[in-house]
């Protein structure tokens, strides 16, 4: 049995599925994320792109990432839902917005990133990773995210 994670935005005319299992999780604290979730923090799914099949043609912004490389922010066109990031457009290594996923009770993150800016209240797992910014190497440190 092939596993199949379905998501898509809000109003159902981006929706999408996700072959195979899902990976590791992270959050961001840093003050885009907020923004971008209008909430305390973003949590985030990053994988190839091609294990996407979408349904639907999401609208695409480019902005400047903290590294100062482009990042390109797809959403729904109709009702502004973020689905994804990627470093390049087209999309290649993607990072899926959780919160998009049909059923996302089981995501927790395992990382957690700019945890400097995190917002009084939230309460962090002591044993999951963090940083007060971010590692280096961001793409391989969400690579190897969960991996023991």
């Amino acid at each position: 049995m092939t596993e199949d994670h379905a998501g898509g935005c809000q109003c159902g005319a981006v929706r999408y599925h996700v072959s195979g299992p899902l990976p590791a999780a992270y959050a961001c604290h840093c003050g885009e994320c907020k923004k971008q979730s209008a909430s305390a923090f973003s949590m985030s799914l990053p994988m190839p792109f091609d294990r996407l099949r979408v349904d639907g043609t999401p609208a695409v912004f480019q902005s400047t990432a903290f590294s100062g490389k482009a990042k390109y922010n797809y959403f729904c066109s109709v009702c502004g839902t973020r689905l994804w990031h990627s470093g390049s457009a087209p999309p290649d290594q993607i990072t899926l917005k959780a919160g998009t996923l049909d059923n996302d009770q089981d995501i927790e993150p395992l990382g957690h990133l700019w945890v400097s800016k995190k917002q009084a209240g939230i309460f962090l797992d002591p044993d999951s990773e963090q940083y007060d910014t971010q590692p280096d190497d961001v793409a391989t440190w969400r690579e190897n995210l969960g991996k023991d």
